[in-house]
């Protein structure tokens, strides 16, 4: 029998798979031009980089939007340059694969929680205002705790050996 796209895969590639594990499974596995299963690599458990990477990008983006609003941060705009770039260079090379760039991203997020969430606290006690100036200093303070937060999952997965494909160091 020939098979077709649509056609459902080769009972015996199941094996050891409960019947209601095979009728899930149908519905999401792709078929290549022959009809054969095409098999997908595994999610990656407690592996947050793509996340950490957005976040850092978005920061990325509101730091330099909010140099061009005319806000006053407690950095040069030179400093701020690099910071800009330390970000979009950690998003660039965050990877499953190498471990340091999580501890990497986990300082990088610390820092910009730090700096910014400090010139949003203290815009909140002077003017009396978390998101003053359109809200960006509260926004990316929003933005590196969510980094933070998900650069921390990576690290724990990858400490514990809860991820299948990286196992712990010993």
């Amino acid at each position: 029998m020939a098979k077709t796209l649509l056609s459902p895969p080769d009972p015996a590639l199941f094996i050891g798979v409960t019947l209601s594990g095979i009728i899930a499974n149908m519905e999401s596995i792709d078929y290549d031009e022959l009809g054969n299963p095409l098999s997908h690599p595994r999610e990656i458990a407690h592996y947050h980089g793509d996340l950490v990477r957005v976040f850092f990008i978005a920061a990325a983006v509101l730091i330099l939007v909010m140099q061009f609003t005319g806000d006053n941060l407690p950095l040069t705009p030179a400093a701020l340059i690099i910071f800009v770039t330390v970000l979009v260079v950690a998003a660039g090379i965050t990877n499953p694969i190498q471990r340091t760039i999580h501890w990497v991203n986990l300082f990088v997020s610390f820092v910009g929680l730090a700096l910014f969430g400090g010139v949003s606290i203290e815009r909140l006690h002077s003017v009396g205002d978390f998101f003053t100036h359109n809200g960006l200093a509260g926004l990316i303070a929003l933005v590196f705790l969510g980094a933070l937060y998900f650069a921390t999952r990576t690290v724990r997965g990858n400490l514990t050996g809860s991820n299948p494909v990286l196992p712990a160091k010993e």
